[in-house]
């Protein structure tokens, strides 16, 4: 019995110290992958290098838009196309809508319009003129994104819809909230517009987030605006209220608007269908419905 006793004793301090390494070795493989994550992003090139690739500014964003024959793919060496020889044009002024179910490279055309991807093949052109010429952060600047899912900032109302403009005044910013039918809520807050709404707006509801980021992006008044779902977490009120305002805030703008729910895209002059990244049907909504293709039956799918 004593042997037994002692050979358990001996075997737990042999035992544990293999314990602590296996738990050490984990640990040190998550600094390791934490270590490259950061590495990553030091060492990441400039997307312009104005001493080597010096990139023409674009002074206004008339916003004209024509995808030539474009075909992206997420590798080089991949073999699926995210995007697959797309054409369009977006006159100056339109708005156009992008509908199809999830992963038919909705969200991709837009990262494509704003630099952020770069065509496999094909061209992207804005204003007539190459993406890949134009200086990015004049193109960015002229253009307004609202995405599905809004991320803020800690601080105030006033700050975070400011964000890209800090020198606008109160009355441009509650100009914009009330367009995107924020204000009704803010002015109820104890301290309106600089209400402090906790880090990531948690003291906000989604659709509150929403309408801010809307306004946020209205702001600074671009001449190419890309609604990525934005409505998708509004309320039945905030929409009707951005609804009725809508034709203010498409007025001499040329907007994107990226959708699922079909009813929010009716009134657009241009419906792009897409399905698996090759665009399938285009036309008006009264166009397309009298054609009973896919956009007629996704359509019937959400009645």
């Amino acid at each position: 019995i004593g042997q037994l006793v002692a050979f358990n004793m001996l075997l737990g301090n042999v035992i544990t110290p293999f314990q602590r390494i296996t738990v050490l070795w984990n640990e040190f493989q998550e600094v390791v992958i934490a270590m490259e994550r950061i590495n990553d992003v030091l060492d990441y090139q400039p997307e312009e290098d104005l001493h080597y690739q010096a990139r023409q500014s674009l002074p206004q964003l008339r916003g004209h838009i024509r995808f030539d024959k474009v075909t992206f793919r997420y590798h080089p060496e991949s073999d699926t196309n995210v995007l697959e020889n797309l054409s369009f044009e977006v006159k100056p002024g339109q708005m156009v809508a992008l509908v199809g179910r999830s992963g038919s490279g909705k969200s991709t055309i837009s990262k494509l319009m704003l630099g952020l991807y770069l065509p496999s093949d094909g061209k992207v052109l804005i204003d007539g003129q190459d993406i890949t010429s134009l200086s990015l952060g004049s193109l960015r600047q002229q253009i307004g994104v609202v995405d599905q899912d809004t991320f803020l900032f800690g601080g105030t109302i006033r700050e975070n819809i400011s964000l890209a403009y800090p020198s606008a005044t109160l009355e441009e910013i509650m100009a914009a909230a009330k367009l995107a039918g924020a204000d009704e809520f803010i002015q109820k807050l104890p301290m309106g517009y600089e209400t402090e709404i906790g880090e990531g707006g948690g003291m906000l509801s989604g659709g509150q987030r929403q309408r801010l980021a809307i306004a946020r992006a209205l702001l600074g008044n671009p001449h190419l605006l890309i609604f990525d779902e934005a409505t998708s977490h509004l309320d039945a009120e905030s929409e009707r209220i951005i609804q009725t305002n809508l034709n203010t805030i498409l007025k001499n703008r040329t907007t994107l608007v990226i959708a699922h729910r079909l009813s929010t895209v009716r009134k657009a002059d241009l419906i792009l269908v897409l399905d698996r990244g090759v665009l399938i049907e285009s036309g008006t909504h009264e166009d397309l419905m009298a054609k009973r293709g896919h956009y007629f039956y996704l359509n019937q799918q959400q009645l």
